[in-house]
């Protein structure tokens, strides 16, 4: 994408944020009145709960959504100085990504991302998780300001980029 390109984006970028900023918030009111129980003191209660914010939290979040499953996704504050998003926010041109022949900005990419996941129903946390005990049912995750039981629970946590993989050892 030329420069030209780049800027027309951040200015659609621009204009949309407004728009989705409104649904994201009418979508999470939603989704605590349709079945998210949270006691004053206590932990918030769900079906399922995944942690990261890359493509792969946001497209379990929308499946789960759309599978009419009471869900939070706890995308992190700078985990691991990553903003949410992951990798991707820090990117600048994808190019590989589907539905997008001519690129798409990576921030953009995961903006819309959250967008669609905030509209079907999901309860999007902005904090780190900073403990999760999986012993037993319901799973315990909790960051510094909230717990969270829940009956199932997915990791789609950042892979570390490798400049180059691995090599096998030859003999």
């Amino acid at each position: 994408m030329n420069l030209c390109s780049k800027l027309l984006a951040l200015l659609r970028k621009s204009r949309a944020l407004t728009t989705m900023a409104a649904a994201a918030a009418a979508a999470t009111a939603s989704a605590t009145a349709n079945g998210m129980e949270e006691a004053a003191a206590g932990p918030l209660r769900t079906r399922v709960c995944i942690i990261g914010s890359g493509p792969a939290a946001h497209t379990a979040a929308v499946y789960a959504a759309r599978a009419e499953l009471k869900l939070v996704l706890f995308e992190g504050w700078l985990a691991n100085d990553i903003a949410a998003g992951g990798q991707l926010t820090a990117t600048t041109d994808v190019e590989n990504f589907p539905g997008f022949p001519g690129g798409i900005l990576g921030a953009e990419l995961m903006d819309r991302c959250r967008a669609q996941s905030a509209r079907f129903g999901t309860k999007i946390l902005t904090e780190t998780v900073t403990s999760v005990d999986f012993s037993a049912r319901p799973f315990r995750v909790a960051s510094d300001d909230t717990v969270v039981h829940a009956d199932a629970n997915r990791r789609a946590e950042r892979w570390a980029h490798r400049e180059h993989p691995p090599r096998a050892e030859t003999g």
